[in-house]
């Protein structure tokens, strides 16, 4: 079982302090518009929303033509002259996972911790059984990512084919009892 994490929890990293304050949840009359940005429009993107299915924040995935990719997030925010924004901007943390309306839809399901949204929505598909999650920018900002929905579920980690990105994540969830999925390609 996944203990939560103690007093002892990681503060989420260096913050960066912006003058733009994430709005979480979004607003309900807030439309979901794409800012302007020099990569152009996104090609695929997921949205983060808290328990009750309230949008948190987006993540959007921009495939250069080099064939890389740039994945960001995009918070509603407020400025400090008043103005609310949807901004190229991560938000605060801790952050929410990806998957915590699914998580309370099924409190007994055990959990599956991948790679990126994409990777999670793949396996929510592939392993109907479990509930698929991700932190917000992987393995290498897991220690910005708020675990505790996780409290007392059986969890697996499933890197990517990178096992010293699991066991970042692993060291980050405090040494807490979870299995660690081999990669099914080897």
């Amino acid at each position: 079982m996944f203990d939560s994490l103690g007093p002892d929890e990681p503060p989420g990293a260096d913050r960066v302090t912006s003058i733009w304050r994430a709005i979480m949840p979004v607003p309900n009359n807030v439309p979901g518009a794409f800012p302007p940005h020099r990569l152009g429009k996104p090609d695929s993107w997921w949205v983060y929303m808290e328990t009750t299915r309230r949008r948190l924040f987006e993540v959007a995935r921009f495939d250069k033509q080099n064939g890389d990719k740039e994945v960001l997030p995009l918070t509603f925010c407020e400025g400090p002259d008043g103005k609310r924004e949807w901004r190229w901007q991560a938000p605060p943390a801790p952050r929410p996972l990806y998957g915590l309306d699914r998580l309370a839809q099924r409190p007994e399901s055990p959990v599956l911790i991948s790679e990126g949204e994409k990777v999670a929505d793949a396996a929510a598909a592939l392993f109907p059984d479990y509930v698929a999650v991700t932190s917000h920018g992987g393995a290498r900002a897991a220690a910005k990512s708020h675990w505790r929905p996780l409290r007392g579920r059986s969890v697996i980690v499933w890197p990517d084919h990178d096992i010293k990105r699991a066991e970042t994540t692993r060291q980050t969830l405090c040494g807490s009892p979870m299995r660690l999925a081999p990669h099914p390609c080897g």
